[in-house]
């Protein structure tokens, strides 16, 4: 009977670990405790967070460990609700003193923040740079306009000619909801709508969200036309916003914030129950990933230039961030014992409906690429991109929306490079 009790505890313990956690989440020590509300990262460079009370911290190795930010320039007396590096040295944050909403850059790392613009009343919601000088700032409406500007020499000067948009009724924005590449924008709304532009500002869509009044946060994977928002209940596109229709997502409680990696690998959602959710491979099916320890989840974002592969980060209203990185999603370590040699092994099954695996060795650590791309040669995933270890793995792949046909694999490292062809058969 003790044997069997052993046993059931056992098999128990095993299911609320895989049940809890289907991405490797770990807990970073952010050194502070008040809330936090935005953050911004750059792939192996740098990583910014800021929050209540004048809080900013930084971190020169994706959060493992983290410094003052702001060391001066921003008073306590400041809720900062934005953040965005240009860098590790210029960096850029809004925030209100809840009667003024302010603009502040630093360019020497957080030794000292100057305000580069100031608005009485509104709120100064996100940015986005397209180079390290052409930048666009998108605030809440004052005056019956909403709040745009433009600056082409990094910030030092912002100008809002030819960025008019009217304010339709009492709308206003959220901070951090707004998604960009290049010159096509989107940012939310409490008005049953998002905004988008195509052309950097001089004219703009609406984009209606049906019954679902606000867009609280933003996400477009620009290679597949899909995005992401919502609040009360989870909406998704899959025409770039043209069209947003809701989906099903287990737990409880309002969207939070909404993130994901490019050709929809992987998809994540928070709710107000405090809980991240992760749609894999663009399934449309969603399980719980990752429960906080503590604390309320007030954001989730992924880190620029590491959009196939990287780091994915959450932040808390105390203090606390949680991060994952993504690369390992999908990836099962074999052996970590050092292989003699590079090895592709064919995939199995093959053929295959709709999952198969695919076994690599390395020999030695460096940046890995293992691809799929159809026998046009048109890339189809990337599965891995990055760095990793020396040692046998084993990466899933789910071709549910791909149609039946002959397809390839190609694994390559700095010094080899092999491909392989699989059969997917429906």
């Amino acid at each position: 009977m003790k044997k069997s009790l052993t046993v059931i505890l056992s098999i128990a313990v095993f299911i609320l670990m895989h049940c809890e956690s289907f991405s490797q989440w770990v807990e970073l020590n952010s050194g502070v405790s008040v809330k936090l509300n935005s953050l911004s990262s750059i792939k192996d460079l740098t990583t910014w967070a800021c929050g209540n009370n004048g809080t900013v911290i930084k971190s020169s190795n994706m959060g493992d460990t983290w410094s003052n930010g702001n060391q001066s320039g921003i008073t306590s007396g400041i809720t900062l609700n934005h953040i965005y590096c240009i860098n590790q040295n210029i960096v850029f944050s809004s925030g209100t003193d809840g009667s003024s909403a302010f603009l502040y850059r630093t360019v020497n790392a957080g030794d000292s923040w100057e305000v580069m613009k100031q608005q009485p009343g509104g709120k100064l919601n996100a940015l986005h740079f397209i180079d390290n000088n052409t930048g666009i700032l998108i605030g809440d409406p004052v005056g019956g306009r909403w709040s745009i500007w433009k600056t082409v020499n990094g910030g030092t000067n912002w100008d809002s000619t030819g960025c008019y948009l009217p304010q339709n009724g009492n709308e206003k924005g959220f901070a951090n909801s707004l998604w960009a590449s290049g010159n096509n924008i989107w940012f939310g709304t409490d008005n049953f709508r998002i905004y988008n532009t195509n052309n950097y500002a001089s004219s703009w869509h609406v984009q209606p969200t049906g019954t679902e009044k606000n867009s609280v946060s933003l996400w477009f994977d620009f290679d597949f036309n899909i995005g992401l928002t919502g609040n009360v209940n989870l909406l998704r596109t899959l025409n770039s916003g043209s069209t947003w229709n809701v989906e099903s997502l287990p737990g409880s409680g309002n969207i939070v914030s909404v993130t994901g990696s490019a050709h929809s690998r992987f998809n994540w959602a928070i709710r107000a129950d405090n809980k991240i959710y992760l749609d894999p491979h663009n399934s449309t099916t969603w399980e719980l990933d990752y429960s906080a320890p503590n604390g309320n989840y007030t954001f989730i974002t992924i880190e620029r230039n590491g959009y196939f592969s990287g780091a994915v980060f959450a932040l808390r209203d105390n203090g606390g961030i949680s991060r994952t990185y993504f690369l390992a999603l999908g990836i099962n370590t074999i052996s970590s014992n050092v292989p003699e040699r590079f090895k592709l092994d064919q995939n199995y099954p093959n053929p295959f409906n709709p999952v198969t695996k695919i076994r690599f060795a390395l020999p030695e650590a460096g940046n890995v690429n293992l691809t799929v791309f159809d026998i046009t040669g048109k890339e189809i995933e990337t599965l891995v991109n990055g760095k990793m270890e020396p040692g046998i793995f084993e990466a899933d792949f789910n071709a549910s929306k791909l149609n039946s046909g002959v397809y390839f694999y190609r694994l390559s490292t700095e010094k080899i490079s092999e491909t392989k062809k699989m059969i997917l058969i429906k």
